[in-house]
Formats: structure tokens, sequence, C-alpha cells
């Protein structure tokens, strides 16, 4: 039995260019804000938005990650040909938890290639 909650899964990349956008648009502000002289409005209220944006942005996807995971280990469960275990979704919560401190990145973002990977060896599908 083959689920198609997968496709959820493969937006995990997102998550670490939301954060990376994120730190740009924050260090950006910071500079704009602190500058001596007369400070850009404009450059300011962009990169304010930009740093609020992404970082949502990236908590977003990241909860679609983590439910598709859980819905794809779940739908996994049932059938024979491979069962994975609910720590798999633990790989979703650290991956929730580095849209907030990217560092996590390094952790989630191999174990949900290496999910998909195992996934694909052994149901031979996407």
């Amino acid at each position: 039995m083959s689920s198609s909650w997968w496709y959820g899964i493969l937006l995990f990349p997102v998550v670490a260019v939301t954060a990376f956008l994120a730190r740009s648009g924050s260090r950006t502000f910071i500079t704009v804000s602190s500058s001596s002289g007369d400070p850009n409005v404009a450059a300011g209220i962009a990169s304010f938005a930009l740093t609020v944006a992404s970082f949502w942005g990236g908590i977003l996807v990241a909860l679609v990650v983590l439910g598709c995971l859980f819905a794809d280990i779940r739908s996994l469960g049932d059938g024979g040909e491979w069962s994975p275990s609910l720590a798999w979704s633990l790989a979703g919560l650290v991956h929730l938890g580095a849209a907030v401190f990217s560092p996590l990145l390094v952790v989630s973002i191999p174990t949900l290639t290496y999910y998909l990977y195992r996934r694909h060896t052994r149901l031979g599908s996407p």
C-alpha cells in the first residue's frame, strides 16, 4: 500500500531557505535601523516584512512536513512492504524546531532525506 503523503515531506528544504531569508532580512533591518544619518525607511520596512513572512512561512511549511510525515508513517504502518516506526516523526519535530532554531537543520535535513531514501528503496516507488 503506497500513500501520496510523501509529496508533502518533499517540502522540507523550503524551511532552510526561509531560515536563510529570515536571517538575511533581520540583519538588513538591523543595519538599516542602526545606521547613522538618514535611515532608508523603505529598505527597513521591506526587510522587516521579509523577516516576518519568512519566519512564519518556515513554521507553516515545517508544520506541513510534520503532518505529512506523520500521515505517511500511519498509512504505511498498515502495509506489509515497509512499516516505519513512529520514531521517524521525531525528525519532523526536530524540523519544526529548526524553523525557529536553524542549527537544528544539520540534524533534520539529513534525517528526512534518509527517510525518503529508505522509503524509496523499501517500496520501490518514489
